[in-house]
């Protein structure tokens, strides 16, 4: 199976490299518009908190974010579906809840295609590997080499079970052939905490949160998904160039409840292109090592469609499951 979609030139859909057409839906909120994410503090948190501060004074209502956190994204994707269809309920989404996770439950409780409406990606982003400096390697082919030699010795920490560095290391595992066991915490923090006090010796997460501490040399970073290695740490390389292919990007986006108006998904679509071609998100996004997508929500809902066979074989290939 052709595995390029896991990079960001096949990811379906085109990049934004400037503000959308100024036109205008006719559709407008008459009332606070909420974002739904998941737990306080986490990458996807950060995520929305960041959107919510450019749409409210484009659409001229306040933006609230909702934390509801639990079973990954699930409680919160499974509030953004009981929520009115009326445009004013936003939830935050990744790869995972919309493409992943119906071939990991058997008796998931939202259904990714006909529950929700999808509004636009927000961006393509890696994640980064890192390791305890007391980790007897230094790089990815040491972690192998150590990890055939001693099967399951070695544990790694993701935030959260069915999370994309959960997804991306199982893959890992997978095709590198090596046993490592998965510590999962409520969110990233805790994680990093873990890594950094060796508790757990590897550590997988977004770019974030773990850069100060590799440029200080408290963490080693031993790879980075995707197919570019990340600017701030130029020396690290991508999975591909030591070895292991197929180990991409995590793609972040945001989808409204089934049944909300096409206006109202076109004037909130408009709004959040223009609001990640702003200098606060693009710096973010950029320091992150993200790319802009900003897609339309035709060309999302064409991404999820192509993307959902893709993980059914990969996830029975890999025999991952929600622990």
């Amino acid at each position: 199976m052709d595995r390029r979609h896991f990079t960001l030139a096949t990811l379906g859909m085109a990049m934004t490299g400037s503000a959308p057409a100024q036109t205008k839906s006719p559709w407008s909120p008459s009332k606070p518009v909420r974002i739904i994410s998941n737990a306080a503090g986490g990458i996807l948190d950060v995520v929305a908190r960041q959107l919510a501060e450019q749409l409210a004074p484009a659409l001229g209502q306040s933006v609230v974010v909702e934390n509801k956190p639990g079973a990954g994204n699930i409680v919160a994707m499974v509030a953004a579906r009981n929520s009115a269809p009326d445009g004013h309920t936003l939830a935050i989404t990744t790869f995972v809840e919309m493409t992943i996770n119906p071939w990991l439950y058997e008796r998931l409780p939202y259904d990714p295609v006909k529950d929700f409406a999808p509004v636009t990606v927000l961006y393509a982003g890696p994640i980064l590997l890192v390791a305890h400096p007391s980790f007897p390697g230094e790089t990815l082919a040491d972690l192998i080499r150590l990890a055939k030699a001693q099967p399951g010795k070695y544990l790694y920490g993701s935030p959260g079970v069915a999370r994309p560095p959960h997804i991306w290391v199982e893959r890992f595992k997978h095709t590198a052939g090596i046993d490592i066991g998965h510590v999962p915490f409520k969110s990233g923090a805790p994680l990093v905490h873990a890594v950094l006090a060796g508790d757990v010796m590897l550590g997988m997460e977004g770019a974030p949160p773990l850069l100060q501490h590799v440029k200080a040399g408290k963490l080693k970073a031993l790879a980075v998904t995707g197919d570019k290695r990340l600017s701030a740490l130029p020396d690290v390389p991508t999975f591909a160039e030591a070895g292991v292919p197929g180990i991409g990007l995590t793609w972040v986006g945001v989808v409204a409840p089934a049944g909300t108006p096409p206006a109202a998904v076109e004037r909130l679509q408009q709004e959040i292109g223009r609001a990640l071609q702003s200098p606060q998100i693009r710096a973010a996004y950029e320091q992150a090592g993200r790319t802009v997508v900003g897609n339309t929500p035709q060309e999302f809902a064409a991404l999820i469609r192509k993307e959902l066979p893709e993980w059914r074989d990969i996830v029975k290939a890999t025999g991952m499951r929600p622990e």
